[in-house]
């Protein structure tokens, strides 16, 4: 019987995901409306929170687009990929996040557009609160689109027990935001409708990329979290 390695689970064309079939996780979008964990709002912000996030959900259609590449090099402040269209590098504080990598996921999430016009035109019309928790939900439903590919690749290798690292992009913890060019370099214009702008900002606005490394389970768990070690306790990306 033949051992699966990591070679056979690299993917270089991008794969899309075109449905996210998990529903709203209301403690993450509380988490961006800045509430501490625990504490519960009171009647009125509940009922609010039923009626947009519900709306809100309606609205999104989350989908995301990944790429697995072989690692070919890395080092404190860079990791080298192969992509389909030749090598990428990528630049930042890749010895905290990326330095166990074996193979590399570059990923494109987003929540769709639909959410943020929504959100727009209730601000546009005054209801700032309601705005606020519909971009709360589009937040998250862009989020729930990259655990959904993060879950797939775990669910592709699971035989051979390779495991996740948190994480990591552009404009966070030490990469510059203009390395998203890079980054939409390897997808060759299939990004699941996300676009990046020459200012390098994701549109649609409720959008999500970045990189996360694949390594051995038990070298990923005894690696240390680089939130551990970072002086920026309120981060909303802390984890």
């Amino acid at each position: 019987m033949k051992t699966a390695t990591s070679a056979q689970f690299i993917q270089l064309q991008p794969q899309l995901i075109d449905a996210v079939a998990e529903p709203v996780d209301e403690g993450e979008v509380l988490r961006y409306l800045g509430y501490p964990i625990g504490r519960t709002p009171n009647a009125r912000i509940q009922e609010m929170l039923r009626l947009w996030i519900a709306e809100a959900q309606q609205r999104s259609r989350p989908q995301a687009a990944f790429v697995i590449l072989p690692v070919l090099e890395k080092g404190n402040n860079r990791i080298r990929a192969q992509f389909a269209g030749g090598e990428v590098e990528f630049k930042g504080a890749i010895g905290q996040f990326l330095s166990v990598s074996e193979l590399l996921i570059v990923f494109v999430a987003t929540a769709g557009p639909n959410v943020e016009t929504l959100a727009s035109e209730l601000m546009a019309s005054g209801e700032e609160l309601a705005a606020m928790i519909v971009n709360a939900v589009g937040a998250e439903r862009a989020e729930a689109a990259e655990a959904a590919v993060i879950q797939r690749v775990h669910d592709q290798l699971r035989t051979i027990d390779y495991a996740p690292t948190l994480p990591y992009s552009p404009g966070y913890c030490g990469m510059a935001i203009t390395e998203q060019q890079k980054l939409f370099q390897v997808f060759e214009g299939r990004t699941a409708g996300v676009t990046l702008t020459p200012s390098c900002l994701m549109q649609p606005i409720k959008s999500v990329s970045g990189l996360i490394g694949l390594a051995p389970a038990e070298v990923v768990e005894a690696d240390i979290s680089p939130c551990d070690r970072c002086e920026h306790r309120n981060c909303n990306m802390r984890r």
